[in-house]
Order: C-alpha cells, then structure tokens, then sequence
C-alpha cells in the first residue's frame, strides 16, 4: 500500500487563520503487481494543517481500505515518501506536534489489526501513483468554487469554538475497489 498527502493553504482568503487549508490524500493497494484499490481525498482544517497531518490521512485512509478489505492477516508493506511519519509509525522517531498525535494514535490503533506490517520510506519519485492521486484530490476540490468558498466560510466561522476549529471537514472521499482484491 503506497500513501501520500499534500497541504494547501487557504492563503489570502482565510488570513485570519494562517496555518488553515486543504490537506488531500492519496492510496493505492497492489497485488501480485495490479492495482486492486485507491482512492483519494482531502479535508479542510482551521488550525495547524500541514503536509504531515495530510500524510497522515493517507496512511489512515489506506490502512482503513485494506482493513475493509480483509487483508489482516496478508503480509502488507505500507511505502510512503513521509519519512517522519514511517519513522514514527516504525517507533524509531517522537511524535512531538500535538497536532499530529490524534491521527498516529489512529494510525497505530489501525495499523495493530494487521498480523503482518513492513514500514518503507521512499523517495517522492518512486511514489508517483499515490502523488497523482493526491494532486487529483485538489484539482477536484478546487474545480468546485462554491464548495471551496463554503468550505472557507465554515473554517472562518467566528462562532465555531477553539476545539472544534481543529476538526476535518471532509471535503473529498473516493474509493475505488477492483473485484479480485484479498479474500476474506
């Protein structure tokens, strides 16, 4: 299972809060060399988003799909170009923002169903498939205006109290399963 996320601020449009944006994700599932699931995303965030809360959506949202899809007790190698967060998911780095501790604890909570994990860094180059899915997920997040406006308008909404405004506000999700994936 390859993973990738991408950040995207809101720049001059949500000024008020300069660490808001869009984070998007991407996956893709192989088996025996075909493509057997992907899928891609993104949410909006109000505070401290960042690239390395979106890779951590990717991992969470492919580790989900594999889950769905009975492959527990398979040997999976997770390959992401995150090396902070392979490293973290390895347990050989801290998780030191607290913006990220709420998706690792999900992470691991995800990733201790499976009998069978490996844990890859790669370079961005060899994670194109994942990245592409990435950079489709926000193509298609800003090919709709007005969903991109209300997504705005809510994140800069005055009256959503400081816990709620670190919430996601999902914006994207797409998942696509090929017929012969793992068996259960």
């Amino acid at each position: 299972m390859r993973f990738d996320g991408l950040y995207r601020a809101f720049n001059d449009e949500a000024g008020s809060h300069p660490r808001a944006g869009v984070m998007c994700y991407g996956w893709v599932i192989e088996r025996d060399g075909r493509v057997v699931a992907r899928g891609h995303g993104g949410y909006a965030r109000r505070e401290d988003a960042s690239s390395n809360l979106a890779e951590y959506l990717g991992l969470i949202e492919g580790l989900s799909a594999l889950y769905d899809m009975n492959a527990c007790r398979e040997e999976v190698e997770v390959i992401g170009d995150a090396r902070s967060v392979i490293e973290q998911m390895q347990g050989r780095a801290a998780v030191n923002a607290a913006s990220t501790r709420e998706l690792y604890r999900k992470a691991t909570r995800l990733a201790a169903h499976f009998a069978h994990l490996t844990w890859t860094w790669t370079p961005r180059r060899k994670n194109q498939d994942a990245d592409q899915l990435t950079r489709r997920a926000i193509r298609q997040i800003r090919a709709n205006p007005e969903q991109y406006r209300a997504a705005i308008r809510q994140i800069e909404d005055p009256e959503l109290p400081p816990g709620k405004a670190r919430h996601l506000l999902s914006l994207l999700d797409l998942r696509v399963f090929q017929p012969q994936g793992f068996s259960a």
